[in-house]
């Protein structure tokens, strides 16, 4: 059974639904929801407005955020939960399919890896536009996300 297992792809999996399912399910759903439910128990930091206070913060340290991002938060953040919560829900169809098996074409691990590297790129945008120190570590993660998508669409070809 052990000899089946695809050893070299499980870790890409894991590292992004882990990374996501924090960031997107945990953070921003579950704060948000916390919030809305049981607003007096709540991480405050999770909730609609600690996160609207943070990301609008952020923003607004710069004029171009502060013009252009910051009016459109509660338009946007419902979005960017969306699209957040896509990369571990795609690792989930991903290992419904077996994608963890040897011999077996990976289209929706390559689709979350896909998926990483856009949500990565829009944070990112945002970020450098108005200047946060948050754009490091998701440049960080946009190199790790494409080489995930090289290094999937190799391990394909074997």
């Amino acid at each position: 059974m052990l000899k089946k297992l695809a050893f070299q792809i499980i870790p890409v999996q894991i590292f992004l639904f882990v990374f996501w399912f924090k960031n997107g399910f945990i953070d921003k759903v579950m704060g948000v929801l916390l919030g809305a439910v049981t607003p007096e128990t709540a991480y405050a930091g999770d909730t609609w407005a600690g996160w609207k206070g943070y990301i609008v913060g952020t923003w607004d340290k710069s004029q171009v955020g502060h013009a252009l991002l910051s009016p459109t938060f509660d338009f946007m953040f419902p979005i960017l939960i969306a699209l957040q919560c896509l990369p571990f829900i795609l690792i989930i169809r991903s290992v419904l399919n077996l994608e963890f098996m040897t011999d077996r074409e990976r289209p929706w691990l390559l689709y979350s890896a896909i998926a990483s590297l856009f949500v990565a790129g829009c944070m990112a945008f945002t970020q450098t536009i108005s200047g946060a120190s948050d754009g490091q570590y998701l440049w960080q993660f946009m190199g790790f996300s494409m080489v995930a998508i090289m290094y999937i669409r190799n391990e394909q070809k074997r």
